[in-house]
């Protein structure tokens, strides 16, 4: 989808090496010296700017040709490469590179982790997994027979769509977002300047009994309502939200079609701990064992 690497080859092994080093790196202190967890997460960063060098240089010599996303920004951006636009409103390779790379980090791990917690949620609390499975079952009976998850079919799941929001809610992938000042203000007697950057707290935003009364608890029927506004940022709120935001949703809501109709599943490790990294996941995974139903 991304650039069509073979999944047991050489380099998607060292794509996966390196995307592991400045997935770790990013809570760590901008400090960058040898040894440090930033400095190791910039030389992960820059052997995979090498690497995607070489895949861009073999896809544009015609060595190699894919239907994918680097290929998509490949063909647009080359210069002369797409009529009616000017070479000054391309992306610079560097530009290129940033974009798969944004990809690739913000679009893995969070998916990853949204769906891990998905599957723990779900087994806590079996009434809302129960109430889930007859949103799907109903779809699969009211669905031609032989055909497959239609696009209208996804946009008409609304008990799905609020276990997602309350799984994002509940878990939090990630923890904070960081913005720029855009003027000066106070926040509880503490003076912020323009300019400066800001770290929102989405944890205890998230968590606020305020906002979300009993705030422990999984309950998706607090999404029956419309929010206070800016109180749930799931996929971050304003301008700036995620760009990834209604491709995630669709993959999570497929996911849960097949899984909650075709099977059931045990924890084999109970642990709440919460792994201490940019992207909130179980200490432990949450290994599960799955049977067909």
């Amino acid at each position: 989808m991304i650039m069509s690497l073979e999944p047991t080859s050489e380099e998607q092994e060292k794509f996966r090496s390196n995307f592991k080093i400045i997935s770790s790196s990013f809570s760590s202190m901008p400090i960058k010296l040898p040894g440090t967890a930033f400095h190791r997460g910039i030389k992960a960063r820059d052997r995979m700017y090498e690497m995607l060098d070489s895949i861009i240089a073999r896809r544009r010599s015609g060595q190699e040709f894919q239907q994918d996303f680097l290929e998509s920004l490949i063909m647009k951006h080359s210069k002369g490469g797409a009529e009616g636009e000017d070479d000054e409103n391309k992306l610079t390779d560097k530009q290129l590179k940033d974009n798969v790379l944004t990809l690739l980090v913000a679009g893995h791990d969070t998916t990853t982790a949204a769906l891990t917690w998905l599957i723990k949620f779900l087994e806590e609390n079996p009434h809302v997994l129960e109430q889930l499975r007859e949103e799907h079952r109903g779809i699969i009976a009211n669905r031609k027979s032989g055909t497959d998850l239609t696009w209208s079919e996804v946009n008409n799941m609304p008990y799905t769509a609020k276990v997602i929001s309350e799984t994002l809610r509940r878990a939090t992938v990630l923890p904070w977002y960081s913005r720029k000042a855009s003027q000066d203000f106070e926040v509880d007697g503490y003076k912020i300047k323009k300019g400066w950057s800001v770290n929102l707290d989405v944890v205890s935003i998230h968590h606020d009994p305020e906002v979300f009364p009993d705030p422990q608890n999984f309950d998706p029927s607090r999404f029956d309502d419309p929010l206070r506004p800016f109180s749930f940022l799931g996929f971050g709120s304003g301008p700036r939200m995620c760009p990834g935001m209604n491709l995630a949703k669709i993959e999570i809501c497929v996911f849960i079609h097949h899984l909650v109709t075709r099977y059931k599943w045990k924890p084999l490790d109970r642990d709440d701990s919460v792994q201490p990294t940019l992207v909130r996941m179980p200490k432990n995974k949450y290994p599960v064992l799955v049977e067909p139903l």
